[in-house]
């Protein structure tokens, strides 16, 4: 593999999510560090698609590792606001469950020579959750009320539902990899 740049942020990506967990369960000034560290690995995931699309560096390395540093790094994320009681541990771990459910069937796909892209409602669910965890962060980072947050329990419970949705819409319009 040639390491491009393209790729190289998503190692950083899979690099940095556990430290953006390990900054914000650590509390106090750390959570700033870690919602900085986490923002900025939230954009490395789209200016690596822009960059690998426009400078022609698409590899397979980036088509299967990008999914999957992404999903670390929001997992992370989640689990992070959760461990400091920001958000209710239930719907974390729906969410996290269904990122595990959607990239073990992409790699399913992909053992088929089935190429399982995101739709455009799945993309928006990514959007949702990655500015989610950035607003809670930010609020946990100027010392917000975690029990007080409203907003951020309903925008977790939203990307909840998105999250399922997404599933069962990847699995439907790949139901012949199943049947």
């Amino acid at each position: 593999m040639k390491l491009n740049i393209p790729n190289a942020l998503t190692i950083i990506r899979i690099i940095i999510a556990p430290l953006v967990f390990i900054m914000i369960y650590n509390g106090g000034s750390w959570i700033a560090f870690g919602t900085v560290i986490f923002i900025l690995g939230a954009l490395s995931d789209w200016l690596d698609g822009y960059l690998a699309r426009r400078n022609k560096q698409v590899t397979g390395f980036g088509q299967f590792m990008d999914p999957v540093a992404d999903k670390l790094l929001s997992g992370f994320g989640l689990a992070s606001i959760a461990s400091i009681g920001y958000a209710k541990v239930i719907p974390i771990i729906g969410i996290i469950l269904r990122d595990v459910l959607t990239t073990s069937f992409r790699l399913w796909g992909i053992s088929k020579n089935v190429k399982i892209l995101p739709s455009k409602l799945a993309k928006m669910k990514t959007a949702i959750e990655l500015t989610t965890l950035i607003v809670i962060m930010l609020y946990a980072t100027i010392g917000g009320d975690a029990s007080g947050f409203r907003l951020g329990t309903v925008a977790i419970y939203i990307v909840l539902i998105l999250a399922w949705v997404t599933l069962a819409d990847y699995f439907w319009k790949n139901r012949k990899l199943i049947i």
